[in-house]
């Protein structure tokens, strides 16, 4: 029997959950049916349907720069596994055919890239770039800066200009000049690095570093784990941790230790990146507040963009980033907190909030990221949920809710929303892609009320209602206030710019 819904997002979430349950293998024969029949008779169901298989597509290469995708209240976390899940649901016939009127969803293709340029600073390529932020099979050239590439297996390098190098299939390099480093989980146990010479490098799971130079030489160093390098027409040697050889055609293997101050690892790589990614937001003329969480003086949390504005810290400790290098506050107890006396600030009809955070309960109804600390006119509010939707209100004006299942628990995120009180235009972000947007038409902005933060607190409501707390557990690890409700592709860039 066809289920009934309520409203649009119940069908959403009931669509999703049962493809989710099939792809799990715990559907039931009955939800299995039900689904059927729903998709038969619900032109909307299978909009649902194509249009979140169409966004997998793209989603599927989100560790590049995404097409402009108006996304309205989809949950991007779970339209992700979409792809493989609808290839799934057509070969075992949930869908039917097509309809009258009605296109039938695109299948999957099967993807021709191997590798996606997770992140660069400033990164300089020679000739072909990876298009698209992916990389195929072919010969890629970086004069100088870094980049970091991550294949599909989970095996990913940062390679440091100028290096030169061939992409050869999911499973294989070829490093011609320059540095490259590596780290190869579980899943890409028997990655392959060819260097100059005819050397082999077969990853045993492991973190190594492999340098290449115009005289043929070939050092290799391993930081974690072991290798199997294969020298020529040479046997194999094993190399384990803390261990490195260098290779020369025509030379014995000569040995030495290993030395990772030779390459740019995964940390260096993040911390570079970080700092290349501040400097470029202390230059924004619309950036009004930058908490980065990295400095402060005991109990006061500054502010990079404005000396004289300071946060106070209460009880919440310094510790670890969303990378190596950068910092984040600690939020554990109900008075953990950062209070902010934001009365001068102006935020005018247009503003952005946009935070990373890593929260590890969700449990309570509502949790304070932002929040003025009454309710007047104009109060400021910026939440998450425990359905794991992202809220957000401005007293006198309205209030709105993104759709659930966002935020996860243990998770560096990155959320933010933008206001424009005079167009009436309120739009939610969750890693940088927009997850709702809100048009109220012939709204005006009620007379007299302008948006204000005035005193606030990071992590905590100061004066709950409902007779329950809404701090913040977990670690935040910045907060941006922007003068203006920014574009799409900005969100996007913020995001891809600070994403560790």
């Amino acid at each position: 029997m066809k289920p009934a819904f309520k409203t649009e997002e119940e069908k959403i979430a009931w669509i999703e959950g049962v493809i989710r349950k099939f792809e799990e293998g715990s559907a039931s024969p009955e939800e299995i049916a039900d689904f059927r029949e729903l998709l038969l008779a619900d032109a909307g169901a299978r909009r649902i349907y194509r249009d979140s298989n169409e966004l997998s597509a793209l989603l599927e290469i989100v560790k590049s720069p995404l097409s402009e995708v108006e996304v309205k209240s989809r949950p991007i976390p779970k339209i992700i596994w979409w792809s493989g899940a609808a290839v799934a649901l057509i070969a075992v016939g949930l869908w039917l055919g097509q309809q009258p009127g009605e296109s039938p969803p695109p299948l999957a293709q099967t993807p021709s890239w191997f590798a996606s340029l997770s992140a660069s600073n400033e990164a300089i390529w020679i000739g072909a770039e990876p298009e698209g932020g992916q990389f195929a099979s072919g010969t890629f050239e970086l004069k100088s800066g870094t980049a970091r590439l991550e294949f599909k297996n989970e095996a990913h390098f940062v390679i440091e200009g100028p290096c030169r190098f061939t992409i050869i299939d999911g499973d294989s390099i070829e490093l011609k000049r320059g540095n490259l480093w590596g780290y190869c989980p579980p899943s890409a146990h028997g990655f392959e690095v060819r260097a100059p010479g005819g050397h082999r490098v077969i990853d045993l799971g492991t973190e190594f570093g492999i340098a290449a130079d115009i005289s043929g030489s070939v050092d290799v160093h391993v930081f974690d784990g072991e290798v199997e390098v294969f020298s020529g027409e040479q046997s194999k040697q094993a190399l384990e941790a803390g261990s490195a050889i260098q290779l020369m055609a025509g030379k014995e293997p000569v040995s030495l230790t290993a030395d990772a101050s030779r390459f740019t690892d995964r940390d260096d790589f993040q911390s570079d990146f970080y700092r290349s990614h501040r400097q470029a937001l202390l230059k924004r003329d619309d950036l009004i507040h930058y908490f980065d969480f990295s400095e402060s003086e005991g109990k006061v949390l500054r502010d990079q963009m404005q000396s004289r504005v300071v946060g106070v810290i209460h009880g919440s400790p310094a510790v670890r980033g969303r990378m190596a290098g950068k910092s984040a506050r600690l939020f554990e107890e109900t008075s953990n907190a950062v209070s902010l006396d934001l009365r001068e600030t102006e935020l005018g009809n247009e503003f952005t909030l946009a935070m990373w955070i890593k929260p590890t309960e969700i449990e309570k109804s509502h949790i304070a990221l932002l929040n003025t600390e009454g309710y007047g006119p104009g109060a400021v509010h910026f939440q998450i949920l425990n359905s794991g939707a992202i809220a957000s209100g401005v007293m006198g004006e309205a209030g709105y809710l993104s759709a659930r299942g966002l935020i996860q628990k243990n998770e560096w995120q990155f959320v933010g929303v933008t206001w424009n009180l005079k167009s009436g235009q309120t739009r939610f972000y969750y890693n940088g892609e927009p997850v709702m947007t809100e048009k109220r038409k012939g709204l005006e902005v009620i007379e007299g009320v302008r948006a204000n933060l005035g005193q606030c607190q990071i992590g905590k409501w100061a004066k709950p209602t409902y007779g329950h707390t809404r701090n913040f557990v977990g670690r935040i690890g910045e907060l941006n206030i922007f003068s203006q409700a920014l574009a799409k592709k900005e969100m996007r860039n913020l995001f891809l710019q600070g994403k560790p």
